[in-house]
């Protein structure tokens, strides 16, 4: 059983060795996205794009949370997988959650209601499939800084997305096509976090 001296010893030194630098610049440049100045206001279709290039750059800083580099440093706490993976995560999500939030305020009142939701949705599942991506390369293949090989896998599949066919779009702004396209979204936030939850396992409990 984890003791509570244990996760804040842990919590202490992950905060010191996650690389604090890509969730920083992703930031900057979401700061950039909202105070663009444009010479007309910005359609709805407009807005959600934004937060869609929002949704990116917060998922290419994130995958770098999982880096590894000071495992040296964290070996002598006996805690599981699952909790320094956890901790990490928790780090990430309390950064990510209110510039997720700022962004929506500002942008919300130019979309429809129900883009809240869905752009929260299209956010989650790039979250998770990252986050899997990453963890599958430190978990599996033993890499000690996997964000830097999941980072382009994030920016491949984000542009995939683009040229999906309208049967299995996922990138899509027509009324009739948001349920089915977000059904699909949720599919990749369920087996993004089906994947992630197995590589942050032990591997004698696997």
């Amino acid at each position: 059983m984890i003791r509570l001296a244990q996760l804040a010893l842990l919590a202490r030194l992950s905060g010191k060795v996650i690389r604090w630098q890509p969730l920083l610049g992703a930031f900057l440049l979401t700061a950039v996205v909202l105070a663009w100045p444009h010479d007309e206001p910005l359609t709805w279709k407009g807005t959600v794009w934004s937060l869609r290039v929002i949704a990116v750059l917060v998922t290419l800083a994130v995958v770098f949370v999982l880096d590894d580099v000071a495992a040296e440093v964290l070996a002598p706490v006996p805690v599981p997988l699952a909790a320094r993976t956890g901790l990490r995560l928790g780090f990430a999500l309390l950064c990510v959650t209110p510039v997720w939030g700022v962004s929506l305020l500002v942008l919300a009142p130019g979309m429809p209601a129900v883009w809240i939701w869905w752009s929260t949705v299209e956010l989650a599942g790039l979250l998770a499939a990252g986050l899997a991506g990453a963890a599958t390369l430190a978990t599996r293949y033993g890499m000690r800084e996997p964000g830097v090989a999941a980072a382009p896998g994030v920016v491949g599949g984000w542009l995939l997305l683009f040229v999906l066919p309208g049967p299995v779009a996922m990138f899509t702004l027509r009324p009739q096509d948001w349920t089915a396209a977000h059904l699909r979204w949720s599919l990749l936030l369920v087996a993004g976090l089906a994947v992630l939850i197995r590589m942050s396992r032990d591997p004698a409990r696997r």
